[in-house]
Parts: structure tokens; C-alpha cells; sequence
């Protein structure tokens, strides 16, 4: 087995399975570490032997990721999480849509409170103004 094929399993492995940025760290640390290991003079096979399995890693990162209680509505790949003010959420859909609809709900009541003070004064204003313009024009 090469590097690349240990990588490219240990990435099938996980993927679908937990977050994709989980992913991408793992493999990136384990591509690292063999690089580290040969650039120090081991055989790229000895240590790909003394890491093992790759499908066994990626399960011993799955059950560390349960364990830490990660959720079951992770964004995966192509489902970036949702981004505010720079930062990433990993929430699930339904609460997010729940806020969402929380927000919507009292910006249009804070707006029907201001409409509700404005308009006892905006309409006599309103129809002062076209009167005036009304009668002007005569």
C-alpha cells in the first residue's frame, strides 16, 4: 500500500461518516506523519505497517467523534454549515429554520408596533399635503 492509497481509504472511510472538515484534518495529519517518518529516514511501507488498518482508524475517529457528541446533522461535503459574521454553525436544519422563523416573526411585529404609532399621524399628514397639492394646481 502506498501513502496515497492509505489516504485516499482512510478518506472513503470516513467520509459520509462525520464532518467533512474532520476529515480533511485526519487525512492531512496522517499524510504529515508519514512525510515526517520517511524525511527522517523509516521506510514509507514500515511505517504505513506500523499505522495499520486505515478503515480502522477512521473507525476509532468515528466512535471518538460519537463519543464527543457530535451531532447526527453535521453539514458533510458540499453543505458548508451556515455562515455568520465569519464563523461557520453547525446546526441542524430544523432549529435553524425555527430561529429563522422566530426572527421573521418579531422584525414584522416590531414593524407592525412602529406602522401602528406612525400611521394615527402619517395619514392626516399625508392627506393635508394632498390637498394642498390639490388645490394648488387649481
Amino acid at each position: 500500500m502506498t501513502k496515497f492509497e492509505f489516504t485516499e481509504s482512510l478518506r472513503k472511510a470516513l467520509s459520509g461518516r462525520v464532518n467533512y472538515t474532520v476529515v480533511n484534518d485526519n487525512v492531512a495529519y496522517y499524510e504529515a506523519y508519514i512525510d515526517t517518518e520517511v524525511k527522517k529516514g523509516r521506510n514509507e511501507r514500515e511505517v504505513l505497517e506500523e499505522l495499520g488498518d486505515p478503515r480502522l482508524i477512521a473507525k476509532t475517529i468515528i466512535e471518538a467523534e460519537k463519543a464527543g457528541g457530535a451531532a447526527s446533522d453535521i453539514p458533510q461535503e458540499g453543505e458548508p454549515g451556515r455562515r455568520f459574521g465569519g464563523r461557520v454553525l453547525h446546526i441542524p436544519s430544523w432549529l435553524f429554520l425555527i430561529i429563522l422563523l422566530l426572527i421573521v416573526v418579531v422584525v414584522l411585529h416590531v414593524v407592525g408596533i412602529v406602522l401602528s404609532a406612525l400611521l394615527p399621524i402619517a395619514v392626516p399628514v399625508c392627506l393635508i399635503v394632498f390637498l394642498i397639492r390639490y388645490f394648488r394646481r387649481r
